[in-house]
C-alpha cells in the first residue's frame, strides 16, 4: 500500500510539472506613441548629437521612429551660449567645429526642446572625471568558476576633496561589452561617505571582464569612465538596475525616471528618457 501511495504521488507530480509548461498566449494591447529622448553632452571635441524617438512596442522589434518636427538646443548656463541642433539622418546634431566641444567641465547645461506648440527643459552639471590610469592583462587556466582566457582589470585613482559619482562602460574590439554589466560607483567605492581620493575598489576594477566569457588573443579592450551628476548617476543606477533584473529574487520593476520639464503650464505632455552630461576618459589595450 506504502508503495502504491509513492507511486501515486509521483505520477500527479509529474503531471503538475507538465501542466506548468502550458504556452499561454496573451494579447498585449497597443499603447500610445511615447516620445522619449536620448540626450547626452560629453566634454570631447566635434559634434554632439540628440536622439529624439517614438518609443515602441515592447514586443516590436522594429527601429523606434524619429520625430523630426521639434527645435533642440543646448544652453551653457556658465556663460550664457546656446548652441543649436539641427535634425538630419534620424538625429539632431552640433558641430562646433574641429577642435572645439560644447562640454565643459565644471559647467552647468540646460536641453531645450519645442515640440507641438510646448516647451520642455532639462538641467545637468558636467563635473570632473579621473583619469583611467591603466590597463593590466593576465592569462588564466580554466577552473570550477572561471574559463580560460585573458583577464584585465583597470586602475584609476577617485579624485579627492569631494563627492564624486562615476558611470563606467567596457567595450571589446569597438563594440560594448555585453558580457559585462555597466558599473556605477561613488569616490571609487560602492556607497558614499566610504572613500576619498583612493585607487577604485577591486570588484570594479576586476568588473571589465566575464569568467564566463574572458577575452581571447588580440582583442581590444577599452575602458570608458564617465562622471555624472549626482541625479544623472541615481538615474543610470536604476535603469543598469532593471536590465539586469532577472532570476528567483527579482525586484518588482518600476519606472525609470525622467527630468524633462513641461513647461506649459496645466499641460500633461510628457516627453521621456534622460538628459545628461559626462566627463569622460578612456584608456585601450590589447589581450596578449
Amino acid at each position: 500500500m506504502k508503495r502504491l501511495n509513492i507511486y501515486i504521488s509521483a505520477i500527479v507530480l509529474l503531471w503538475m510539472l507538465g501542466a506548468c509548461q502550458k504556452v499561454v498566449n496573451i494579447d498585449v494591447a497597443t499603447g500610445d506613441p511615447i516620445p522619449y529622448v536620448d540626450a547626452w553632452i560629453t566634454d570631447r571635441p566635434g559634434p554632439q548629437q540628440i536622439k529624439f524617438q517614438t518609443a515602441v512596442g515592447y514586443l516590436d522589434q522594429s527601429t523606434p521612429p524619429p520625430i523630426s518636427n521639434a527645435q533642440i538646443s543646448v544652453t551653457d548656463l556658465t556663460i550664457n551660449k546656446t548652441y543649436d541642433f539641427v535634425y538630419k539622418e534620424g538625429a539632431y546634431t552640433h558641430d562646433p567645429g574641429a577642435g572645439n566641444k560644447i562640454g565643459v567641465i565644471g559647467h552647468e547645461y540646460k536641453l531645450s526642446i519645442n515640440w507641438n506648440g510646448e516647451l520642455y527643459e532639462a538641467t545637468d552639471k558636467l563635473n570632473r572625471v579621473p583619469k583611467v590610469d591603466s590597463i593590466t592583462v593576465e592569462y588564466k587556466e580554466e577552473k570550477a568558476n572561471q574559463k580560460e582566457g585573458y583577464y584585465a582589470k583597470f586602475y584609476a585613482v577617485d579624485l579627492p576633496g569631494g563627492m564624486d559619482y562615476y558611470w563606467i562602460r567596457t567595450y571589446v574590439n569597438g563594440v560594448r561589452n555585453q558580457n559585462v554589466a555597466e558599473m556605477v560607483s561613488v569616490d571609487g567605492s560602492y556607497y558614499e561617505n566610504v572613500s576619498d581620493g583612493l585607487n577604485f575598489i577591486v570588484p570594479i576594477r576586476e568588473g571589465i571582464t566575464s569568467n564566463d566569457k574572458p577575452y581571447k588573443k588580440g582583442d581590444v579592450v577599452r575602458v570608458l569612465i564617465r562622471s555624472t551628476s549626482k541625479p544623472t548617476y541615481d538615474f543610470v543606477r536604476l535603469l543598469s538596475d532593471q536590465l539586469q533584473n532577472g532570476g528567483l529574487f527579482a525586484k518588482v520593476l518600476a519606472n525609470v525616471p525622467a527630468n524633462l520639464v513641461n513647461k506649459q503650464a496645466g499641460s500633461k505632455n510628457k516627453i521621456y528618457g534622460w538628459f545628461g552630461t559626462v566627463g569622460e576618459s578612456d584608456l585601450s589595450k590589447t589581450m596578449e
